[in-house]
């Protein structure tokens, strides 16, 4: 596998386009990040909408499930597979995020697993089963990381037994905090230069109505609707 310990951040290349994104969302980013807060704008199933450049081109990434409320929207709604399915069809890349927190630790302190893109549809499935749902969240004390949650994790192909050194040193930086479990997804679309250049002052509604085509398999609000 190859877990590790903080977040590779390969989702997200490149220098943010921050009035690109304020032009899509129709709102501000939050005060010194380069991401606006979907919350805000009553969306459910995921919170950070960014927008960048990627490759001479564009790009724009959202991170689904990323915290509890977030998953258990998705996943205990049964909303995960048909938005997984929607994201594919369209273009879009997804990957699974499984990773393991706590209240206080940033990006850099938390255990990230990384199963195989090609298994997204899996891994969502395996989320929205009544055994998954169980594990989102949950306030695991240590031990509980170590012999239930692990054990399981592994046991569903998130983890093995080369990863194991990683969650020993996980366990350290963890202490006596609970843990959670958190389910996430990374999702990401692109687009060439030539593509980009192509839709020329359509490029904000470009990425809108990809954006909103999307997240409306999950009952999200389209951003011009939010937006007004």
């Amino acid at each position: 596998m190859t877990a590790q310990i903080g977040y590779d951040g390969l989702d997200r290349r490149g220098d943010p386009r921050r009035k690109l994104l304020i032009d899509v969302a129709g709102v501000q980013p939050e005060p010194e990040r380069d991401w606006v807060h979907l919350g805000r704008l009553d969306f459910r199933s995921t919170q950070r909408l960014w927008i960048g450049d990627y490759d001479g081109g564009v790009a724009v990434a959202t991170w689904p499930a990323e915290l509890k409320p977030q998953a258990c929207y998705l996943y205990g709604g049964g909303l995960g597979s048909a938005l997984v399915a929607a994201a594919l069809e369209r273009g879009w890349t997804v990957e699974p995020s499984p990773h393991i927190a706590f209240r206080t630790a940033a990006a850099a302190r938390r255990l990230y697993m990384c199963p195989s893109p090609d298994k997204a549809r899996d891994y969502v499935a395996c989320w929205e089963d009544e055994d998954g749902l169980s594990r989102i969240g949950g306030n695991y004390a240590r031990g509980a990381v170590e012999h239930e949650l692990w054990p399981w994790l592994k046991q569903r192909g998130f983890a093995d037994d080369g990863d194991d050194a990683v969650l020993r040193r996980f366990l350290e930086i963890l202490g006596n905090w609970p843990a959670n479990m958190r389910p996430g997804l990374r999702f990401r679309r692109g687009w060439t230069p030539a593509e980009a250049a192509g839709f020329g002052s359509a490029l904000a509604d470009t990425i809108r109505s990809q954006f909103d085509a999307v997240f409306a398999v999950a009952h999200e609000p389209a951003l011009q609707t939010a937006r007004a």
